[in-house]
């Protein structure tokens, strides 16, 4: 439902108009909603109308210019009117944008021209497109597509398939829904007053020119007050207390501030599983929290989203936001109290070293490269002539882009590749048609000579990785917000990203210990031990329980697929991968976001429902 009332709390939801005549009819095309608010241009006209929670939003009106920070911020009211009185242009709330901590929107009117983006990460994400002649913004694309009648663009479905993550940049940035753009990260759209528009890049990643010391002084710092803008948003704040150094660390930041702070641990069903271990020491050492440990088992697990009938409200395939359990974890939470939830999402694309940081500090300090290139060797099991071929990689991102398309059916080289970002591949049960429908688009692509997020090929897979983690933790939220509670993530934050890529490469690594950076980051926050922690846990059991319980479910579920009335998969290959013996779970991964595709299917409004999908029935049930 488009700016219609949730289900029990308020799930922030908005639509960006132009100091234009024709706004009004565009208000008049939204459903009425008795929490429909609006704020407005200096004109009177509407900015923006939509639902949100009184906390969530900080403005401030000087003169003719607005301004709205949507989400989470340290930003008062007074400080954002202050900023205000020296704006002259929307290029002017630049400075404002690059400073600002916490997970936002910024929306401003300056005379009447409109200035509106969302984050790098895309945790906060801006779509647009023409209604009635004008441009207008809004936080999900189904807005705009319901006013303009518009539905899913189905050659652009096969790419969905693509594992792990969808598919490359700037190809994941493409909309499925027809006559809608997605704002790309670190860009802004400038919506003039006749309705017309362009968009302006405002953000470039930062160059990685600093040495350990100030770089993780600036981490801390950043950190710190990315943690302070969600507590300062209520008086008890909860955060995943996994045992592992990421939302742990975030535990203890939380624990400095004045605030109620609640813990959850998910206690995996493997005894030989040490989060348990770590998690309960570290609860130990915040006396002041309250801990709540829930065991696996007492979860709806993986999987779960076959035997339910929620709909799957999403303007993306949900790939690892798994909504049961999101949607336990946020019920549980909101029954203690909290409003805001916060994960480690985004901490290992950070601060692991992969093997394109081994590549940058290869070329940009190659004598201190020595010891972390036979480090990792060894890890991975490398040959000299694999490692070589790392240190000297220098393929441009659209001959990359090319390779990759042609590689989107062979068997993927795990722990030896090399690439931009990691290689997509189609799933064994894609058919035919969907292979070559990708490899088309993949092709076009390339031959546009895309730019990579980033000039260094390290910094576009981080940036890469964290919208993924970005898409997540929006499509998370949403889950949260029928219970009252938002999920965050504070390693994405824009500030806390910059601060992370600053530094220098040959700081970056340590042979012999995980996320050097953040350990160092959080020396004298977080508990020494857990900083030396070297061991990572493994959550597949969870994923072979997960499949145990839900076999027959998702076999059912897929003799009537929506994918494949559209031609996209074979479900003769979805039967065979549910249901052989897997030595790990790799043959698996493919699988959840087939499942994730799906699912949003079936969810789809009927007038967004691609040409030959049946209307889908409810999911029921399971074995």
């Amino acid at each position: 439902m488009i700016l219609g009332p949730p289900d029990r709390e308020i799930d922030m939801e908005f639509l960006i108009l132009p100091d234009h005549p024709a706004s009004a009819g565009i208000t008049a095309l939204l459903p009425d909603s008795p929490r429909s608010q609006v704020i407005p241009h200096s004109s009177g006209r509407p900015l923006i109308v939509g639902r949100w929670a009184d906390h969530e939003v900080v403005t401030a009106s000087v003169g003719r210019n607005s301004a709205a920070v949507l989400g989470t911020t340290t930003l008062t009211s007074a400080a954002l009117a202050e900023r205000l009185r020296t704006v002259r242009s929307v290029h002017d709330l630049d400075t404002l944008a690059r400073s600002l901590p916490g997970c936002f929107h910024l929306v401003a009117s300056i005379g009447g021209r409109v200035r509106a983006q969302g984050t790098v990460s895309t945790a906060c994400q801006l779509f647009h497109g023409r209604v009635d002649g004008v441009t207008v913004a809004a936080d999900r694309p189904q807005t705009i597509a319901s006013m303009t009648g518009a539905g899913i663009d189905e050659e652009l479905l096969a790419l969905q398939l693509l594992t792990p993550f969808g598919p490359p940049w700037p190809l994941n940035m493409t909309s499925l829904w027809r006559g809608v753009r997605t704002l790309l990260p670190g860009h802004y759209v400038d919506i003039r007053a006749d309705g017309t528009e362009r968009t302006i890049r405002y953000w470039t990643p930062p160059e990685p020119e600093l040495p350990l010391e100030p770089g993780v002084a600036a981490l801390r710092e950043a950190l710190e007050t990315a943690v302070a803008a969600r507590t300062s948003r209520g008086a008890t704040i909860s955060a995943d207390l996994s045992g592992g150094k990421d939302s742990t660390s975030l535990c203890f930041l939380a624990a400095r501030h004045d605030t109620r702070l609640v813990t959850v641990h998910v206690q995996s069903s493997d005894p030989a599983n040490e989060d348990r271990i770590w998690a309960a020491r570290c609860a130990d050492r915040l006396p002041h929290a309250q801990h709540l440990v829930v065991p696996m088992n007492a979860t709806p697990g993986i999987y779960a989203e076959v035997a339910s009938d929620t709909a799957q409200d999403s303007d993306t395939p949900l790939s690892f936001a798994r909504r049961p359990m999101m949607e336990h974890v946020a019920r549980l939470v909101a029954d203690h109290g909290s409003a805001v939830h916060l994960q480690g999402t985004g901490s290992d694309e950070l601060f692991i070293p992969s093997a394109l940081s081994l590549q940058a500090l290869a070329h940009s300090h190659p004598l201190s490269a020595v010891r972390p290139v036979r480090a990792m060797k060894s890890m991975r099991r490398w040959t000299w002539a694999t490692t070589l071929h790392v240190l000297l990689y220098n393929q441009s991102y659209p001959r990359w882009m090319a390779s990759a398309a042609e590689g989107i059916t062979a068997e993927r080289a795990w722990g030896t590749a090399v690439d931009w970002e990691i290689a997509p591949k189609m799933p064994p049960w894609a058919t035919a048609d969907a292979i070559d429908a990708v490899r088309r688009r993949i092709h076009h692509a390339a031959s546009q000579n895309p730019e990579p997020l980033a000039p260094l090929p390290v910094h576009h897979e981080m940036l890469r990785l964290t919208q993924v983690n970005g898409t997540a933790v929006r499509t998370s939220s949403r889950i949260g917000a029928g219970f009252g509670v938002s999920f965050q993530a504070p390693f994405i934050d824009d500030r806390v990203l910059e601060a992370a890529m600053s530094i220098r490469p040959a700081d970056r690594m340590a042979p012999g210990q995980v996320k050097p950076v953040l350990a160092a980051a959080m020396r004298g926050i977080a508990p020494d031990d857990l900083l030396a922690r070297q061991s990572k846990a493994d959550a597949s059991p969870e994923l072979y329980i997960g499949l145990r319980r839900h076999r027959r479910r998702l076999t059912e579920l897929f003799e009537d697929s929506r994918l494949a009335h559209l031609g996209l998969v074979d479900v003769d290959g979805i039967r065979t991968v549910l249901n052989s013996l897997h030595i790990d779970t790799r043959p698996l991964m493919p699988f959840e976001l087939t499942l994730a595709n799906e699912l949003w299917l079936r969810a789809l409004p009927t007038h967004a429902r691609p040409a030959g999908t049946p209307t889908p029935q409810p999911v029921r049930g399971a074995s």
